[in-house]
């Protein structure tokens, strides 16, 4: 079986090989179309009203904290947006429809990064399926939400359950939201500790994102995409020779 550096070596060959600049180039693009659906959902609340900035001091304040005039005399440059709850509501189903589109195009692109023959413009693959990888991107948070409600412990569980759910429906475009999620959980049973070994191997690589605000994330994102995916490839032949049994 496997480790977690074999995978991500996997994943590495692939990018080298040929899929390094698209898939660099797919998710500069990705990146950019979620900023932007952030930008633009932040301004209608704020142009309607739905939004409201307030001081941070004052929002620390009404969690119970003491707050100096000299601390708020530092803090008087940053504001927190509290949102009408309807919005709040609204907003986040909108985001989590785009989030879909999004990682649909992202799950396209780095399966093909994996397979050969990866080109930039699939990460724009969801928008060809709009309603159902949207529907995917809702009924995903939706169950995440669900399972988290209960505990974290089965939300972070869940969250591994369904990772799969964007690559079986870029293998597999006329299957529902629910076949997709339901097969993700299917295959992931038993396999749910070795993607958690794959994301704690990415740690270092998390923090230098960090350390250099966010600038890292461009080689990153992909890389990581890629990892999953190769994690994909190696799941789906594991799933083929127990069936084959």
């Amino acid at each position: 079986m496997p480790s977690a550096r074999d995978i991500r070596a996997s994943a590495w060959r692939a990018m080298k090989e040929g899929g390094l600049l698209p898939a660099l180039a797919g998710f500069a693009i990705i990146s950019m179309l979620s900023v932007v659906m952030q930008v633009a959902v932040r301004r209608i609340g704020l142009s309607q009203g739905w939004v409201v900035e307030i001081p941070f001091a004052e929002f620390l304040r009404s969690f119970g904290f003491a707050v100096d005039p000299e601390a708020e005399r530092l803090l008087s440059e940053y504001a927190f947006p509290k949102s009408e709850p309807a919005f709040l509501a609204c907003s986040t189903a909108l985001q989590a429809a785009w989030a879909g589109i999004l990682s649909y195009g992202g799950a396209v692109l780095s399966v093909a990064v994996m397979r050969g023959g990866a080109m930039a413009y699939q990460a724009l693959s969801g928008f060809r399926w709009f309603f159902r990888t949207a529907a995917l991107g809702l009924l995903r948070m939706a169950l995440l939400a669900f399972w988290t409600l209960l505990f974290v412990v089965p939300g972070v569980m869940a969250a591994y359950s369904y990772r799969m759910a964007f690559m079986l429906m870029a293998d597999h475009p006329d299957w529902s939201p629910a076949k997709a999620l339901s097969e993700s959980r299917r295959i992931m049973h038993g396999h749910r500790w070795r993607l958690a070994c794959l994301d704690a191997s990415f740690i270092g690589w998390f923090v230098l994102v960090g350390a250099t605000f966010g600038l890292a994330g461009i080689f990153v994102a992909p890389y990581f995409a890629a990892a999953n995916a190769a994690f994909y490839e190696d799941l789906l032949d594991r799933v083929e020779t127990n069936a084959g049994q």
